[in-house]
């Protein structure tokens, strides 16, 4: 399916600094108030449509889902066309069946992230970002964006970069995605660059290249790139790609105000810190291999 007619996500194109209001305790621990609601019955039987194509199934027809599902054939009919439009299900017109799509992968992907390499993580992030007052995300690809599994705010700190955990930003106009081109397979590489540059003029797209290009040299020197202006004209972005092996490419971020994460800064604490982020995971993943 074309990157078009993917699910339509929210993509970040002009990162802000914004304001973090205090927490209260009490709101903090407290129950989840949805947490006995009945469940939203178009929701589950979207996913119950999903659900059918676990197994050996590849290919059904909407009379197959309907089967294993116990839904009415008209209501699979409307699910199935939902989602294909959104991306979970591929279509073929010959067959008259349909399959599992792109999207349902990146979800699984997003899953197996969170459940293990977000684990071990997590406590070293939040401690870089504690130490050093800046924000630290971990972020992998979908299609030609960029999506952050997990991040971590400064407690100290009463500002912050406006970014949450599963938002998107194009690959292209990021430092995160930059990082991510330098670390994949030469093949991968091309082929997203030549899908990247259909949506750019000629002009743009020859500014691109050459931040991707100065960002992996960086990379190859260091092991990290460093972007000002790139998420908004006040924002130092420090990107680290991440490659451990049976995972997929992922890319550690650290990321304040250019004020005060200066080069320097960046050279002696920030980037040093990050780049042991990623060689603690790596080791872990090697231990539990």
């Amino acid at each position: 399916m074309s990157t078009s007619a993917r699910k339509a996500v929210h993509r970040v194109k002009d990162v802000r600094i914004v304001l973090r209001a205090p927490v209260a305790a009490e709101a903090a621990t407290s129950r989840n108030p949805d947490a006995h609601r009945p469940p939203i019955k178009p929701v589950e039987r979207g996913f119950a449509v999903l659900d059918a194509f676990l197994g050996d199934a590849e290919w059904l027809a909407n009379q197959d889902i309907a089967a294993r599902t116990q839904l009415p054939t008209a209501t699979v009919s409307r699910l199935s066309q939902t989602l294909t439009a959104l991306g979970y299900l591929t279509y073929c017109p010959q067959r008259r069946r349909y399959r599992l799509a792109v999207s349902v992968l990146s979800l699984g992907f997003a899953a197996i992230v969170d459940t293990d390499v977000v684990a071990q993580a997590r406590p070293p992030m939040q401690a870089l970002a504690d130490d050093q007052r800046v924000f630290v995300a971990l972020a992998g690809r979908d299609g030609l964006d960029m999506i952050l599994f997990e991040n971590c705010h400064s407690a100290a700190s009463a500002a912050t970069v406006g970014l949450g955990v599963g938002e998107h930003m194009p690959m292209a106009a990021s430092p995160v995605g930059w990082a991510l081109l330098a670390c994949v397979h030469q093949s991968e590489r091309s082929y997203l660059l030549n899908s990247m540059r259909a949506h750019h003029k000629r002009d743009a797209w020859m500014g691109v290249r050459q931040k991707i290009a100065a960002a992996q040299e960086e990379i190859a020197g260091k092991g990290y790139c460093v972007s000002t202006g790139d998420w908004g004209s006040d924002i130092t972005v420090v990107a680290a790609p991440l490659v451990m092996r049976d995972r997929m490419p992922m890319v550690l971020i650290a990321a304040g105000l250019a004020g005060t994460l200066t080069r320097a800064r960046v050279e002696q604490k920030v980037a040093p810190r990050l780049l042991a982020i990623g060689r603690h995971l790596q080791q872990a993943e090697a231990l539990h291999g």
